[in-house]
């Protein structure tokens, strides 16, 4: 796993990309009036839940960054745990609701505790901070879980 943290800047791109798509995809999958809508109405769905994703993504790692703004050289690992646990997110709430047809907040619960509690524990030992700013980020993470069940 430490090989994943000293990637260079266009594989840490890529990481990224499989984030977005899978967030995307997860919001085309999970939106049962998509395929009622004109081909203009999905293509400017697509663009809404594409900036979505890239603002969801830009506002969690903003505050990851201002509550470690003392640190350094924990950035790379921050970007490939936030990716790669939103990315499960993503895909474990696409697999949910082909299963189940339907979204719900134990739903959401579920999901959100396995990927958002996997970035705690990945932010928890792979960021090399310390101790009170794993706290801090784990409180952030936390506050993130509550807002995702609605």
């Amino acid at each position: 796993m430490k090989r994943l943290y000293e990637l260079d800047k266009v594989s840490r791109f890529g990481i990224f990309l499989i984030y977005f798509f899978m967030t995307v995809a997860s919001m085309l999958v999970t939106d049962s009036n998509l395929s009622q809508m004109p081909a203009m109405g999905k293509y400017l769905k697509l663009v809404l839940f594409a900036l979505g994703a890239l603002i969801i993504f830009a506002v969690i790692y903003g505050l990851f960054v201002l509550l470690l703004k003392n640190n350094n050289n924990y950035k790379p690992a921050l970007l490939v745990n936030m990716a790669l646990c939103l990315a499960l997110d993503g895909l474990l709430s696409a697999i949910v609701y082909l299963i189940a047809g339907k979204s719900n907040i134990w739903v959401n619960g579920i999901v959100g505790f396995i990927s958002l509690g996997g970035l705690a524990l990945l932010n928890w030992k792979t960021l090399e901070v310390p101790q009170s700013d794993k706290i801090k980020i784990t409180v952030l993470t936390a506050i993130v879980f509550v807002l995702s069940l609605f």
